[in-house]
């Protein structure tokens, strides 16, 4: 029959041909068929966005003797621990997911994150209008940027200062001497 939920003990014994019984002996297994409802929490993981090819995720939720699986992109779910560190991680975009399963091997509901890895530098080249040089008399002159790329900002810098980030227009400040 099939078991519902709970403890059971399958029993056996030997009967002999001529109809003695032996001793009987025992095993108890509890069937489990529930999922842990559960769900991890990511505590930490990369930026949405990155340079790096490496990623570090810490998690937490597990009570009772459940443990952890995880799982890259729509690879298999293998167990885990936290913290958990991926290495060698191709360009493009990533989803981890991680989970709680009980002794029975009853898997329950996945958090997950999803990042995207960039190691390449952007090929795009910025315009600044107006680009023509000359004289003037404006101290904080405007700028306007294009040709940036999605997700990207600018840095700016004047003559030999440290490059900081700016926004589109680009107005010079402190003033130019």
């Amino acid at each position: 029959p099939v078991l519902g939920e709970g403890t059971h003990t399958f029993w056996v014994r030997v009967i002999d041909g001529a109809g003695n019984t032996g001793p009987a002996t025992s095993t108890t297994r509890t069937v489990d068929t529930t999922a842990p409802t559960t769900t991890p929490t990511i505590v930490s993981g990369p930026s949405a966005q990155t340079n790096q090819a490496t990623a570090s995720f810490s998690f937490a939720g597990a009570v009772g003797g459940e443990t952890y699986v995880c799982s890259l992109d729509s690879g298999a779910y293998t167990a885990c621990t936290s913290p958990r560190s991926l290495s060698s991680l191709a360009d493009g975009s990533h989803t981890f997911r991680v989970a709680l399963v009980d002794a029975a091997g009853n898997q329950g509901p996945a958090a997950s994150q999803t990042w995207t890895i960039g190691t390449s530098a952007p090929t795009a080249v910025p315009t600044v209008t107006p680009s023509q040089g000359g004289a003037t008399n404006d101290t904080t002159p405007s700028f306007a940027l294009s040709g940036g790329v999605s997700g990207g900002t600018f840095e700016c810098r004047v003559d030999g200062g440290a490059w900081t980030t700016c926004v589109n227009p680009y107005t010079v400040s402190p003033a130019l001497a």
